[in-house]
């Protein structure tokens, strides 16, 4: 085949050819660019892996934090992961917009420290159980709070919030009741029937807002808890 004689004769001219060695000066800049090569290669591996690693450990932060919470929700005053069902409890806060948004945040907050005061109590823990009541307290106080500002603005969303208030207060007036009447401890028996005290003056607060001729005044102010008689809104004879 012609094709393959030319190769052949082109085979045997190559022969003939005397190799040519590369100069030292070649030798030289042929090792720097493999050098280079592997210098490059061997500094770039670590970054990825840096940068796998970090993205790895955000990863299972993130899971770890998440688990964390999740695990919290249900935890008392006496665990140690309650200071992070608190700080979650804030985040929640937050994300709390409009005034009935708010409110029920407060409501759950409210049941959330009944709970909590009902199970040290059964624990034994009357120091945790007071501050739960305490923080009772505060929930319904700044629920009163809504309300009362409500009637000043929107009369129409405060009569559904009012109505609101006084279901959950009624409800916590009767688990209220009924704890009273399990327990012989005084401290214990003290403090519930304070907290039931407060529990029926936030709803005065509330209800006293808009009907006393004082709507100007916050129920916080002279005419909320703690001034004057509180009137529970459905009343429970205390044992």
């Amino acid at each position: 085949m012609p094709e393959a004689r030319r190769l052949e004769a082109l085979a045997e001219r190559m022969r003939a050819v005397d190799p040519v060695a590369p100069s030292p000066g070649a030798k030289i800049r042929g090792w720097n660019l493999v050098l280079a090569g592997v210098t490059q290669s061997a500094t770039r591996r670590p970054r990825v892996s840096v940068t796998r690693l970090a993205l790895a450990a955000a990863a299972a932060a993130v899971l770890l934090v998440s688990g964390a919470v999740a695990a919290s929700a249900d935890s008392l005053p006496d665990s140690a992961l309650y200071p992070l069902k608190g700080a979650w409890e804030q985040v929640r806060g937050t994300l709390a917009f409009s005034p009935s948004d708010k409110l029920t945040f407060h409501l759950d907050l409210s049941r959330t420290r009944l709970a909590e005061a009902e199970a040290m109590i059964a624990r034994h823990r009357l120091d945790l159980a007071a501050r739960a009541f305490d923080r009772l307290d505060n929930e319904l106080d700044d629920a009163a709070q809504l309300v009362w500002t409500a009637k000043q603005t929107n009369q129409a969303a405060a009569a559904d919030m009012e109505n609101r208030l006084q279901q959950a207060i009624s409800t916590h007036e009767l688990q209220l009741a009924g704890l009273q009447g399990q327990v012989t401890n005084p401290t214990a028996l003290s403090a519930i029937s304070r907290a039931r005290d407060r529990a029926v003056a936030a709803w005065q607060a509330a209800e006293k807002s808009g009907n006393n001729g004082n709507s100007n005044q916050s129920p916080n102010g002279g005419g909320g808890p703690g001034n004057g008689t509180a009137t529970s809104p459905h009343p429970t004879p205390k044992h």
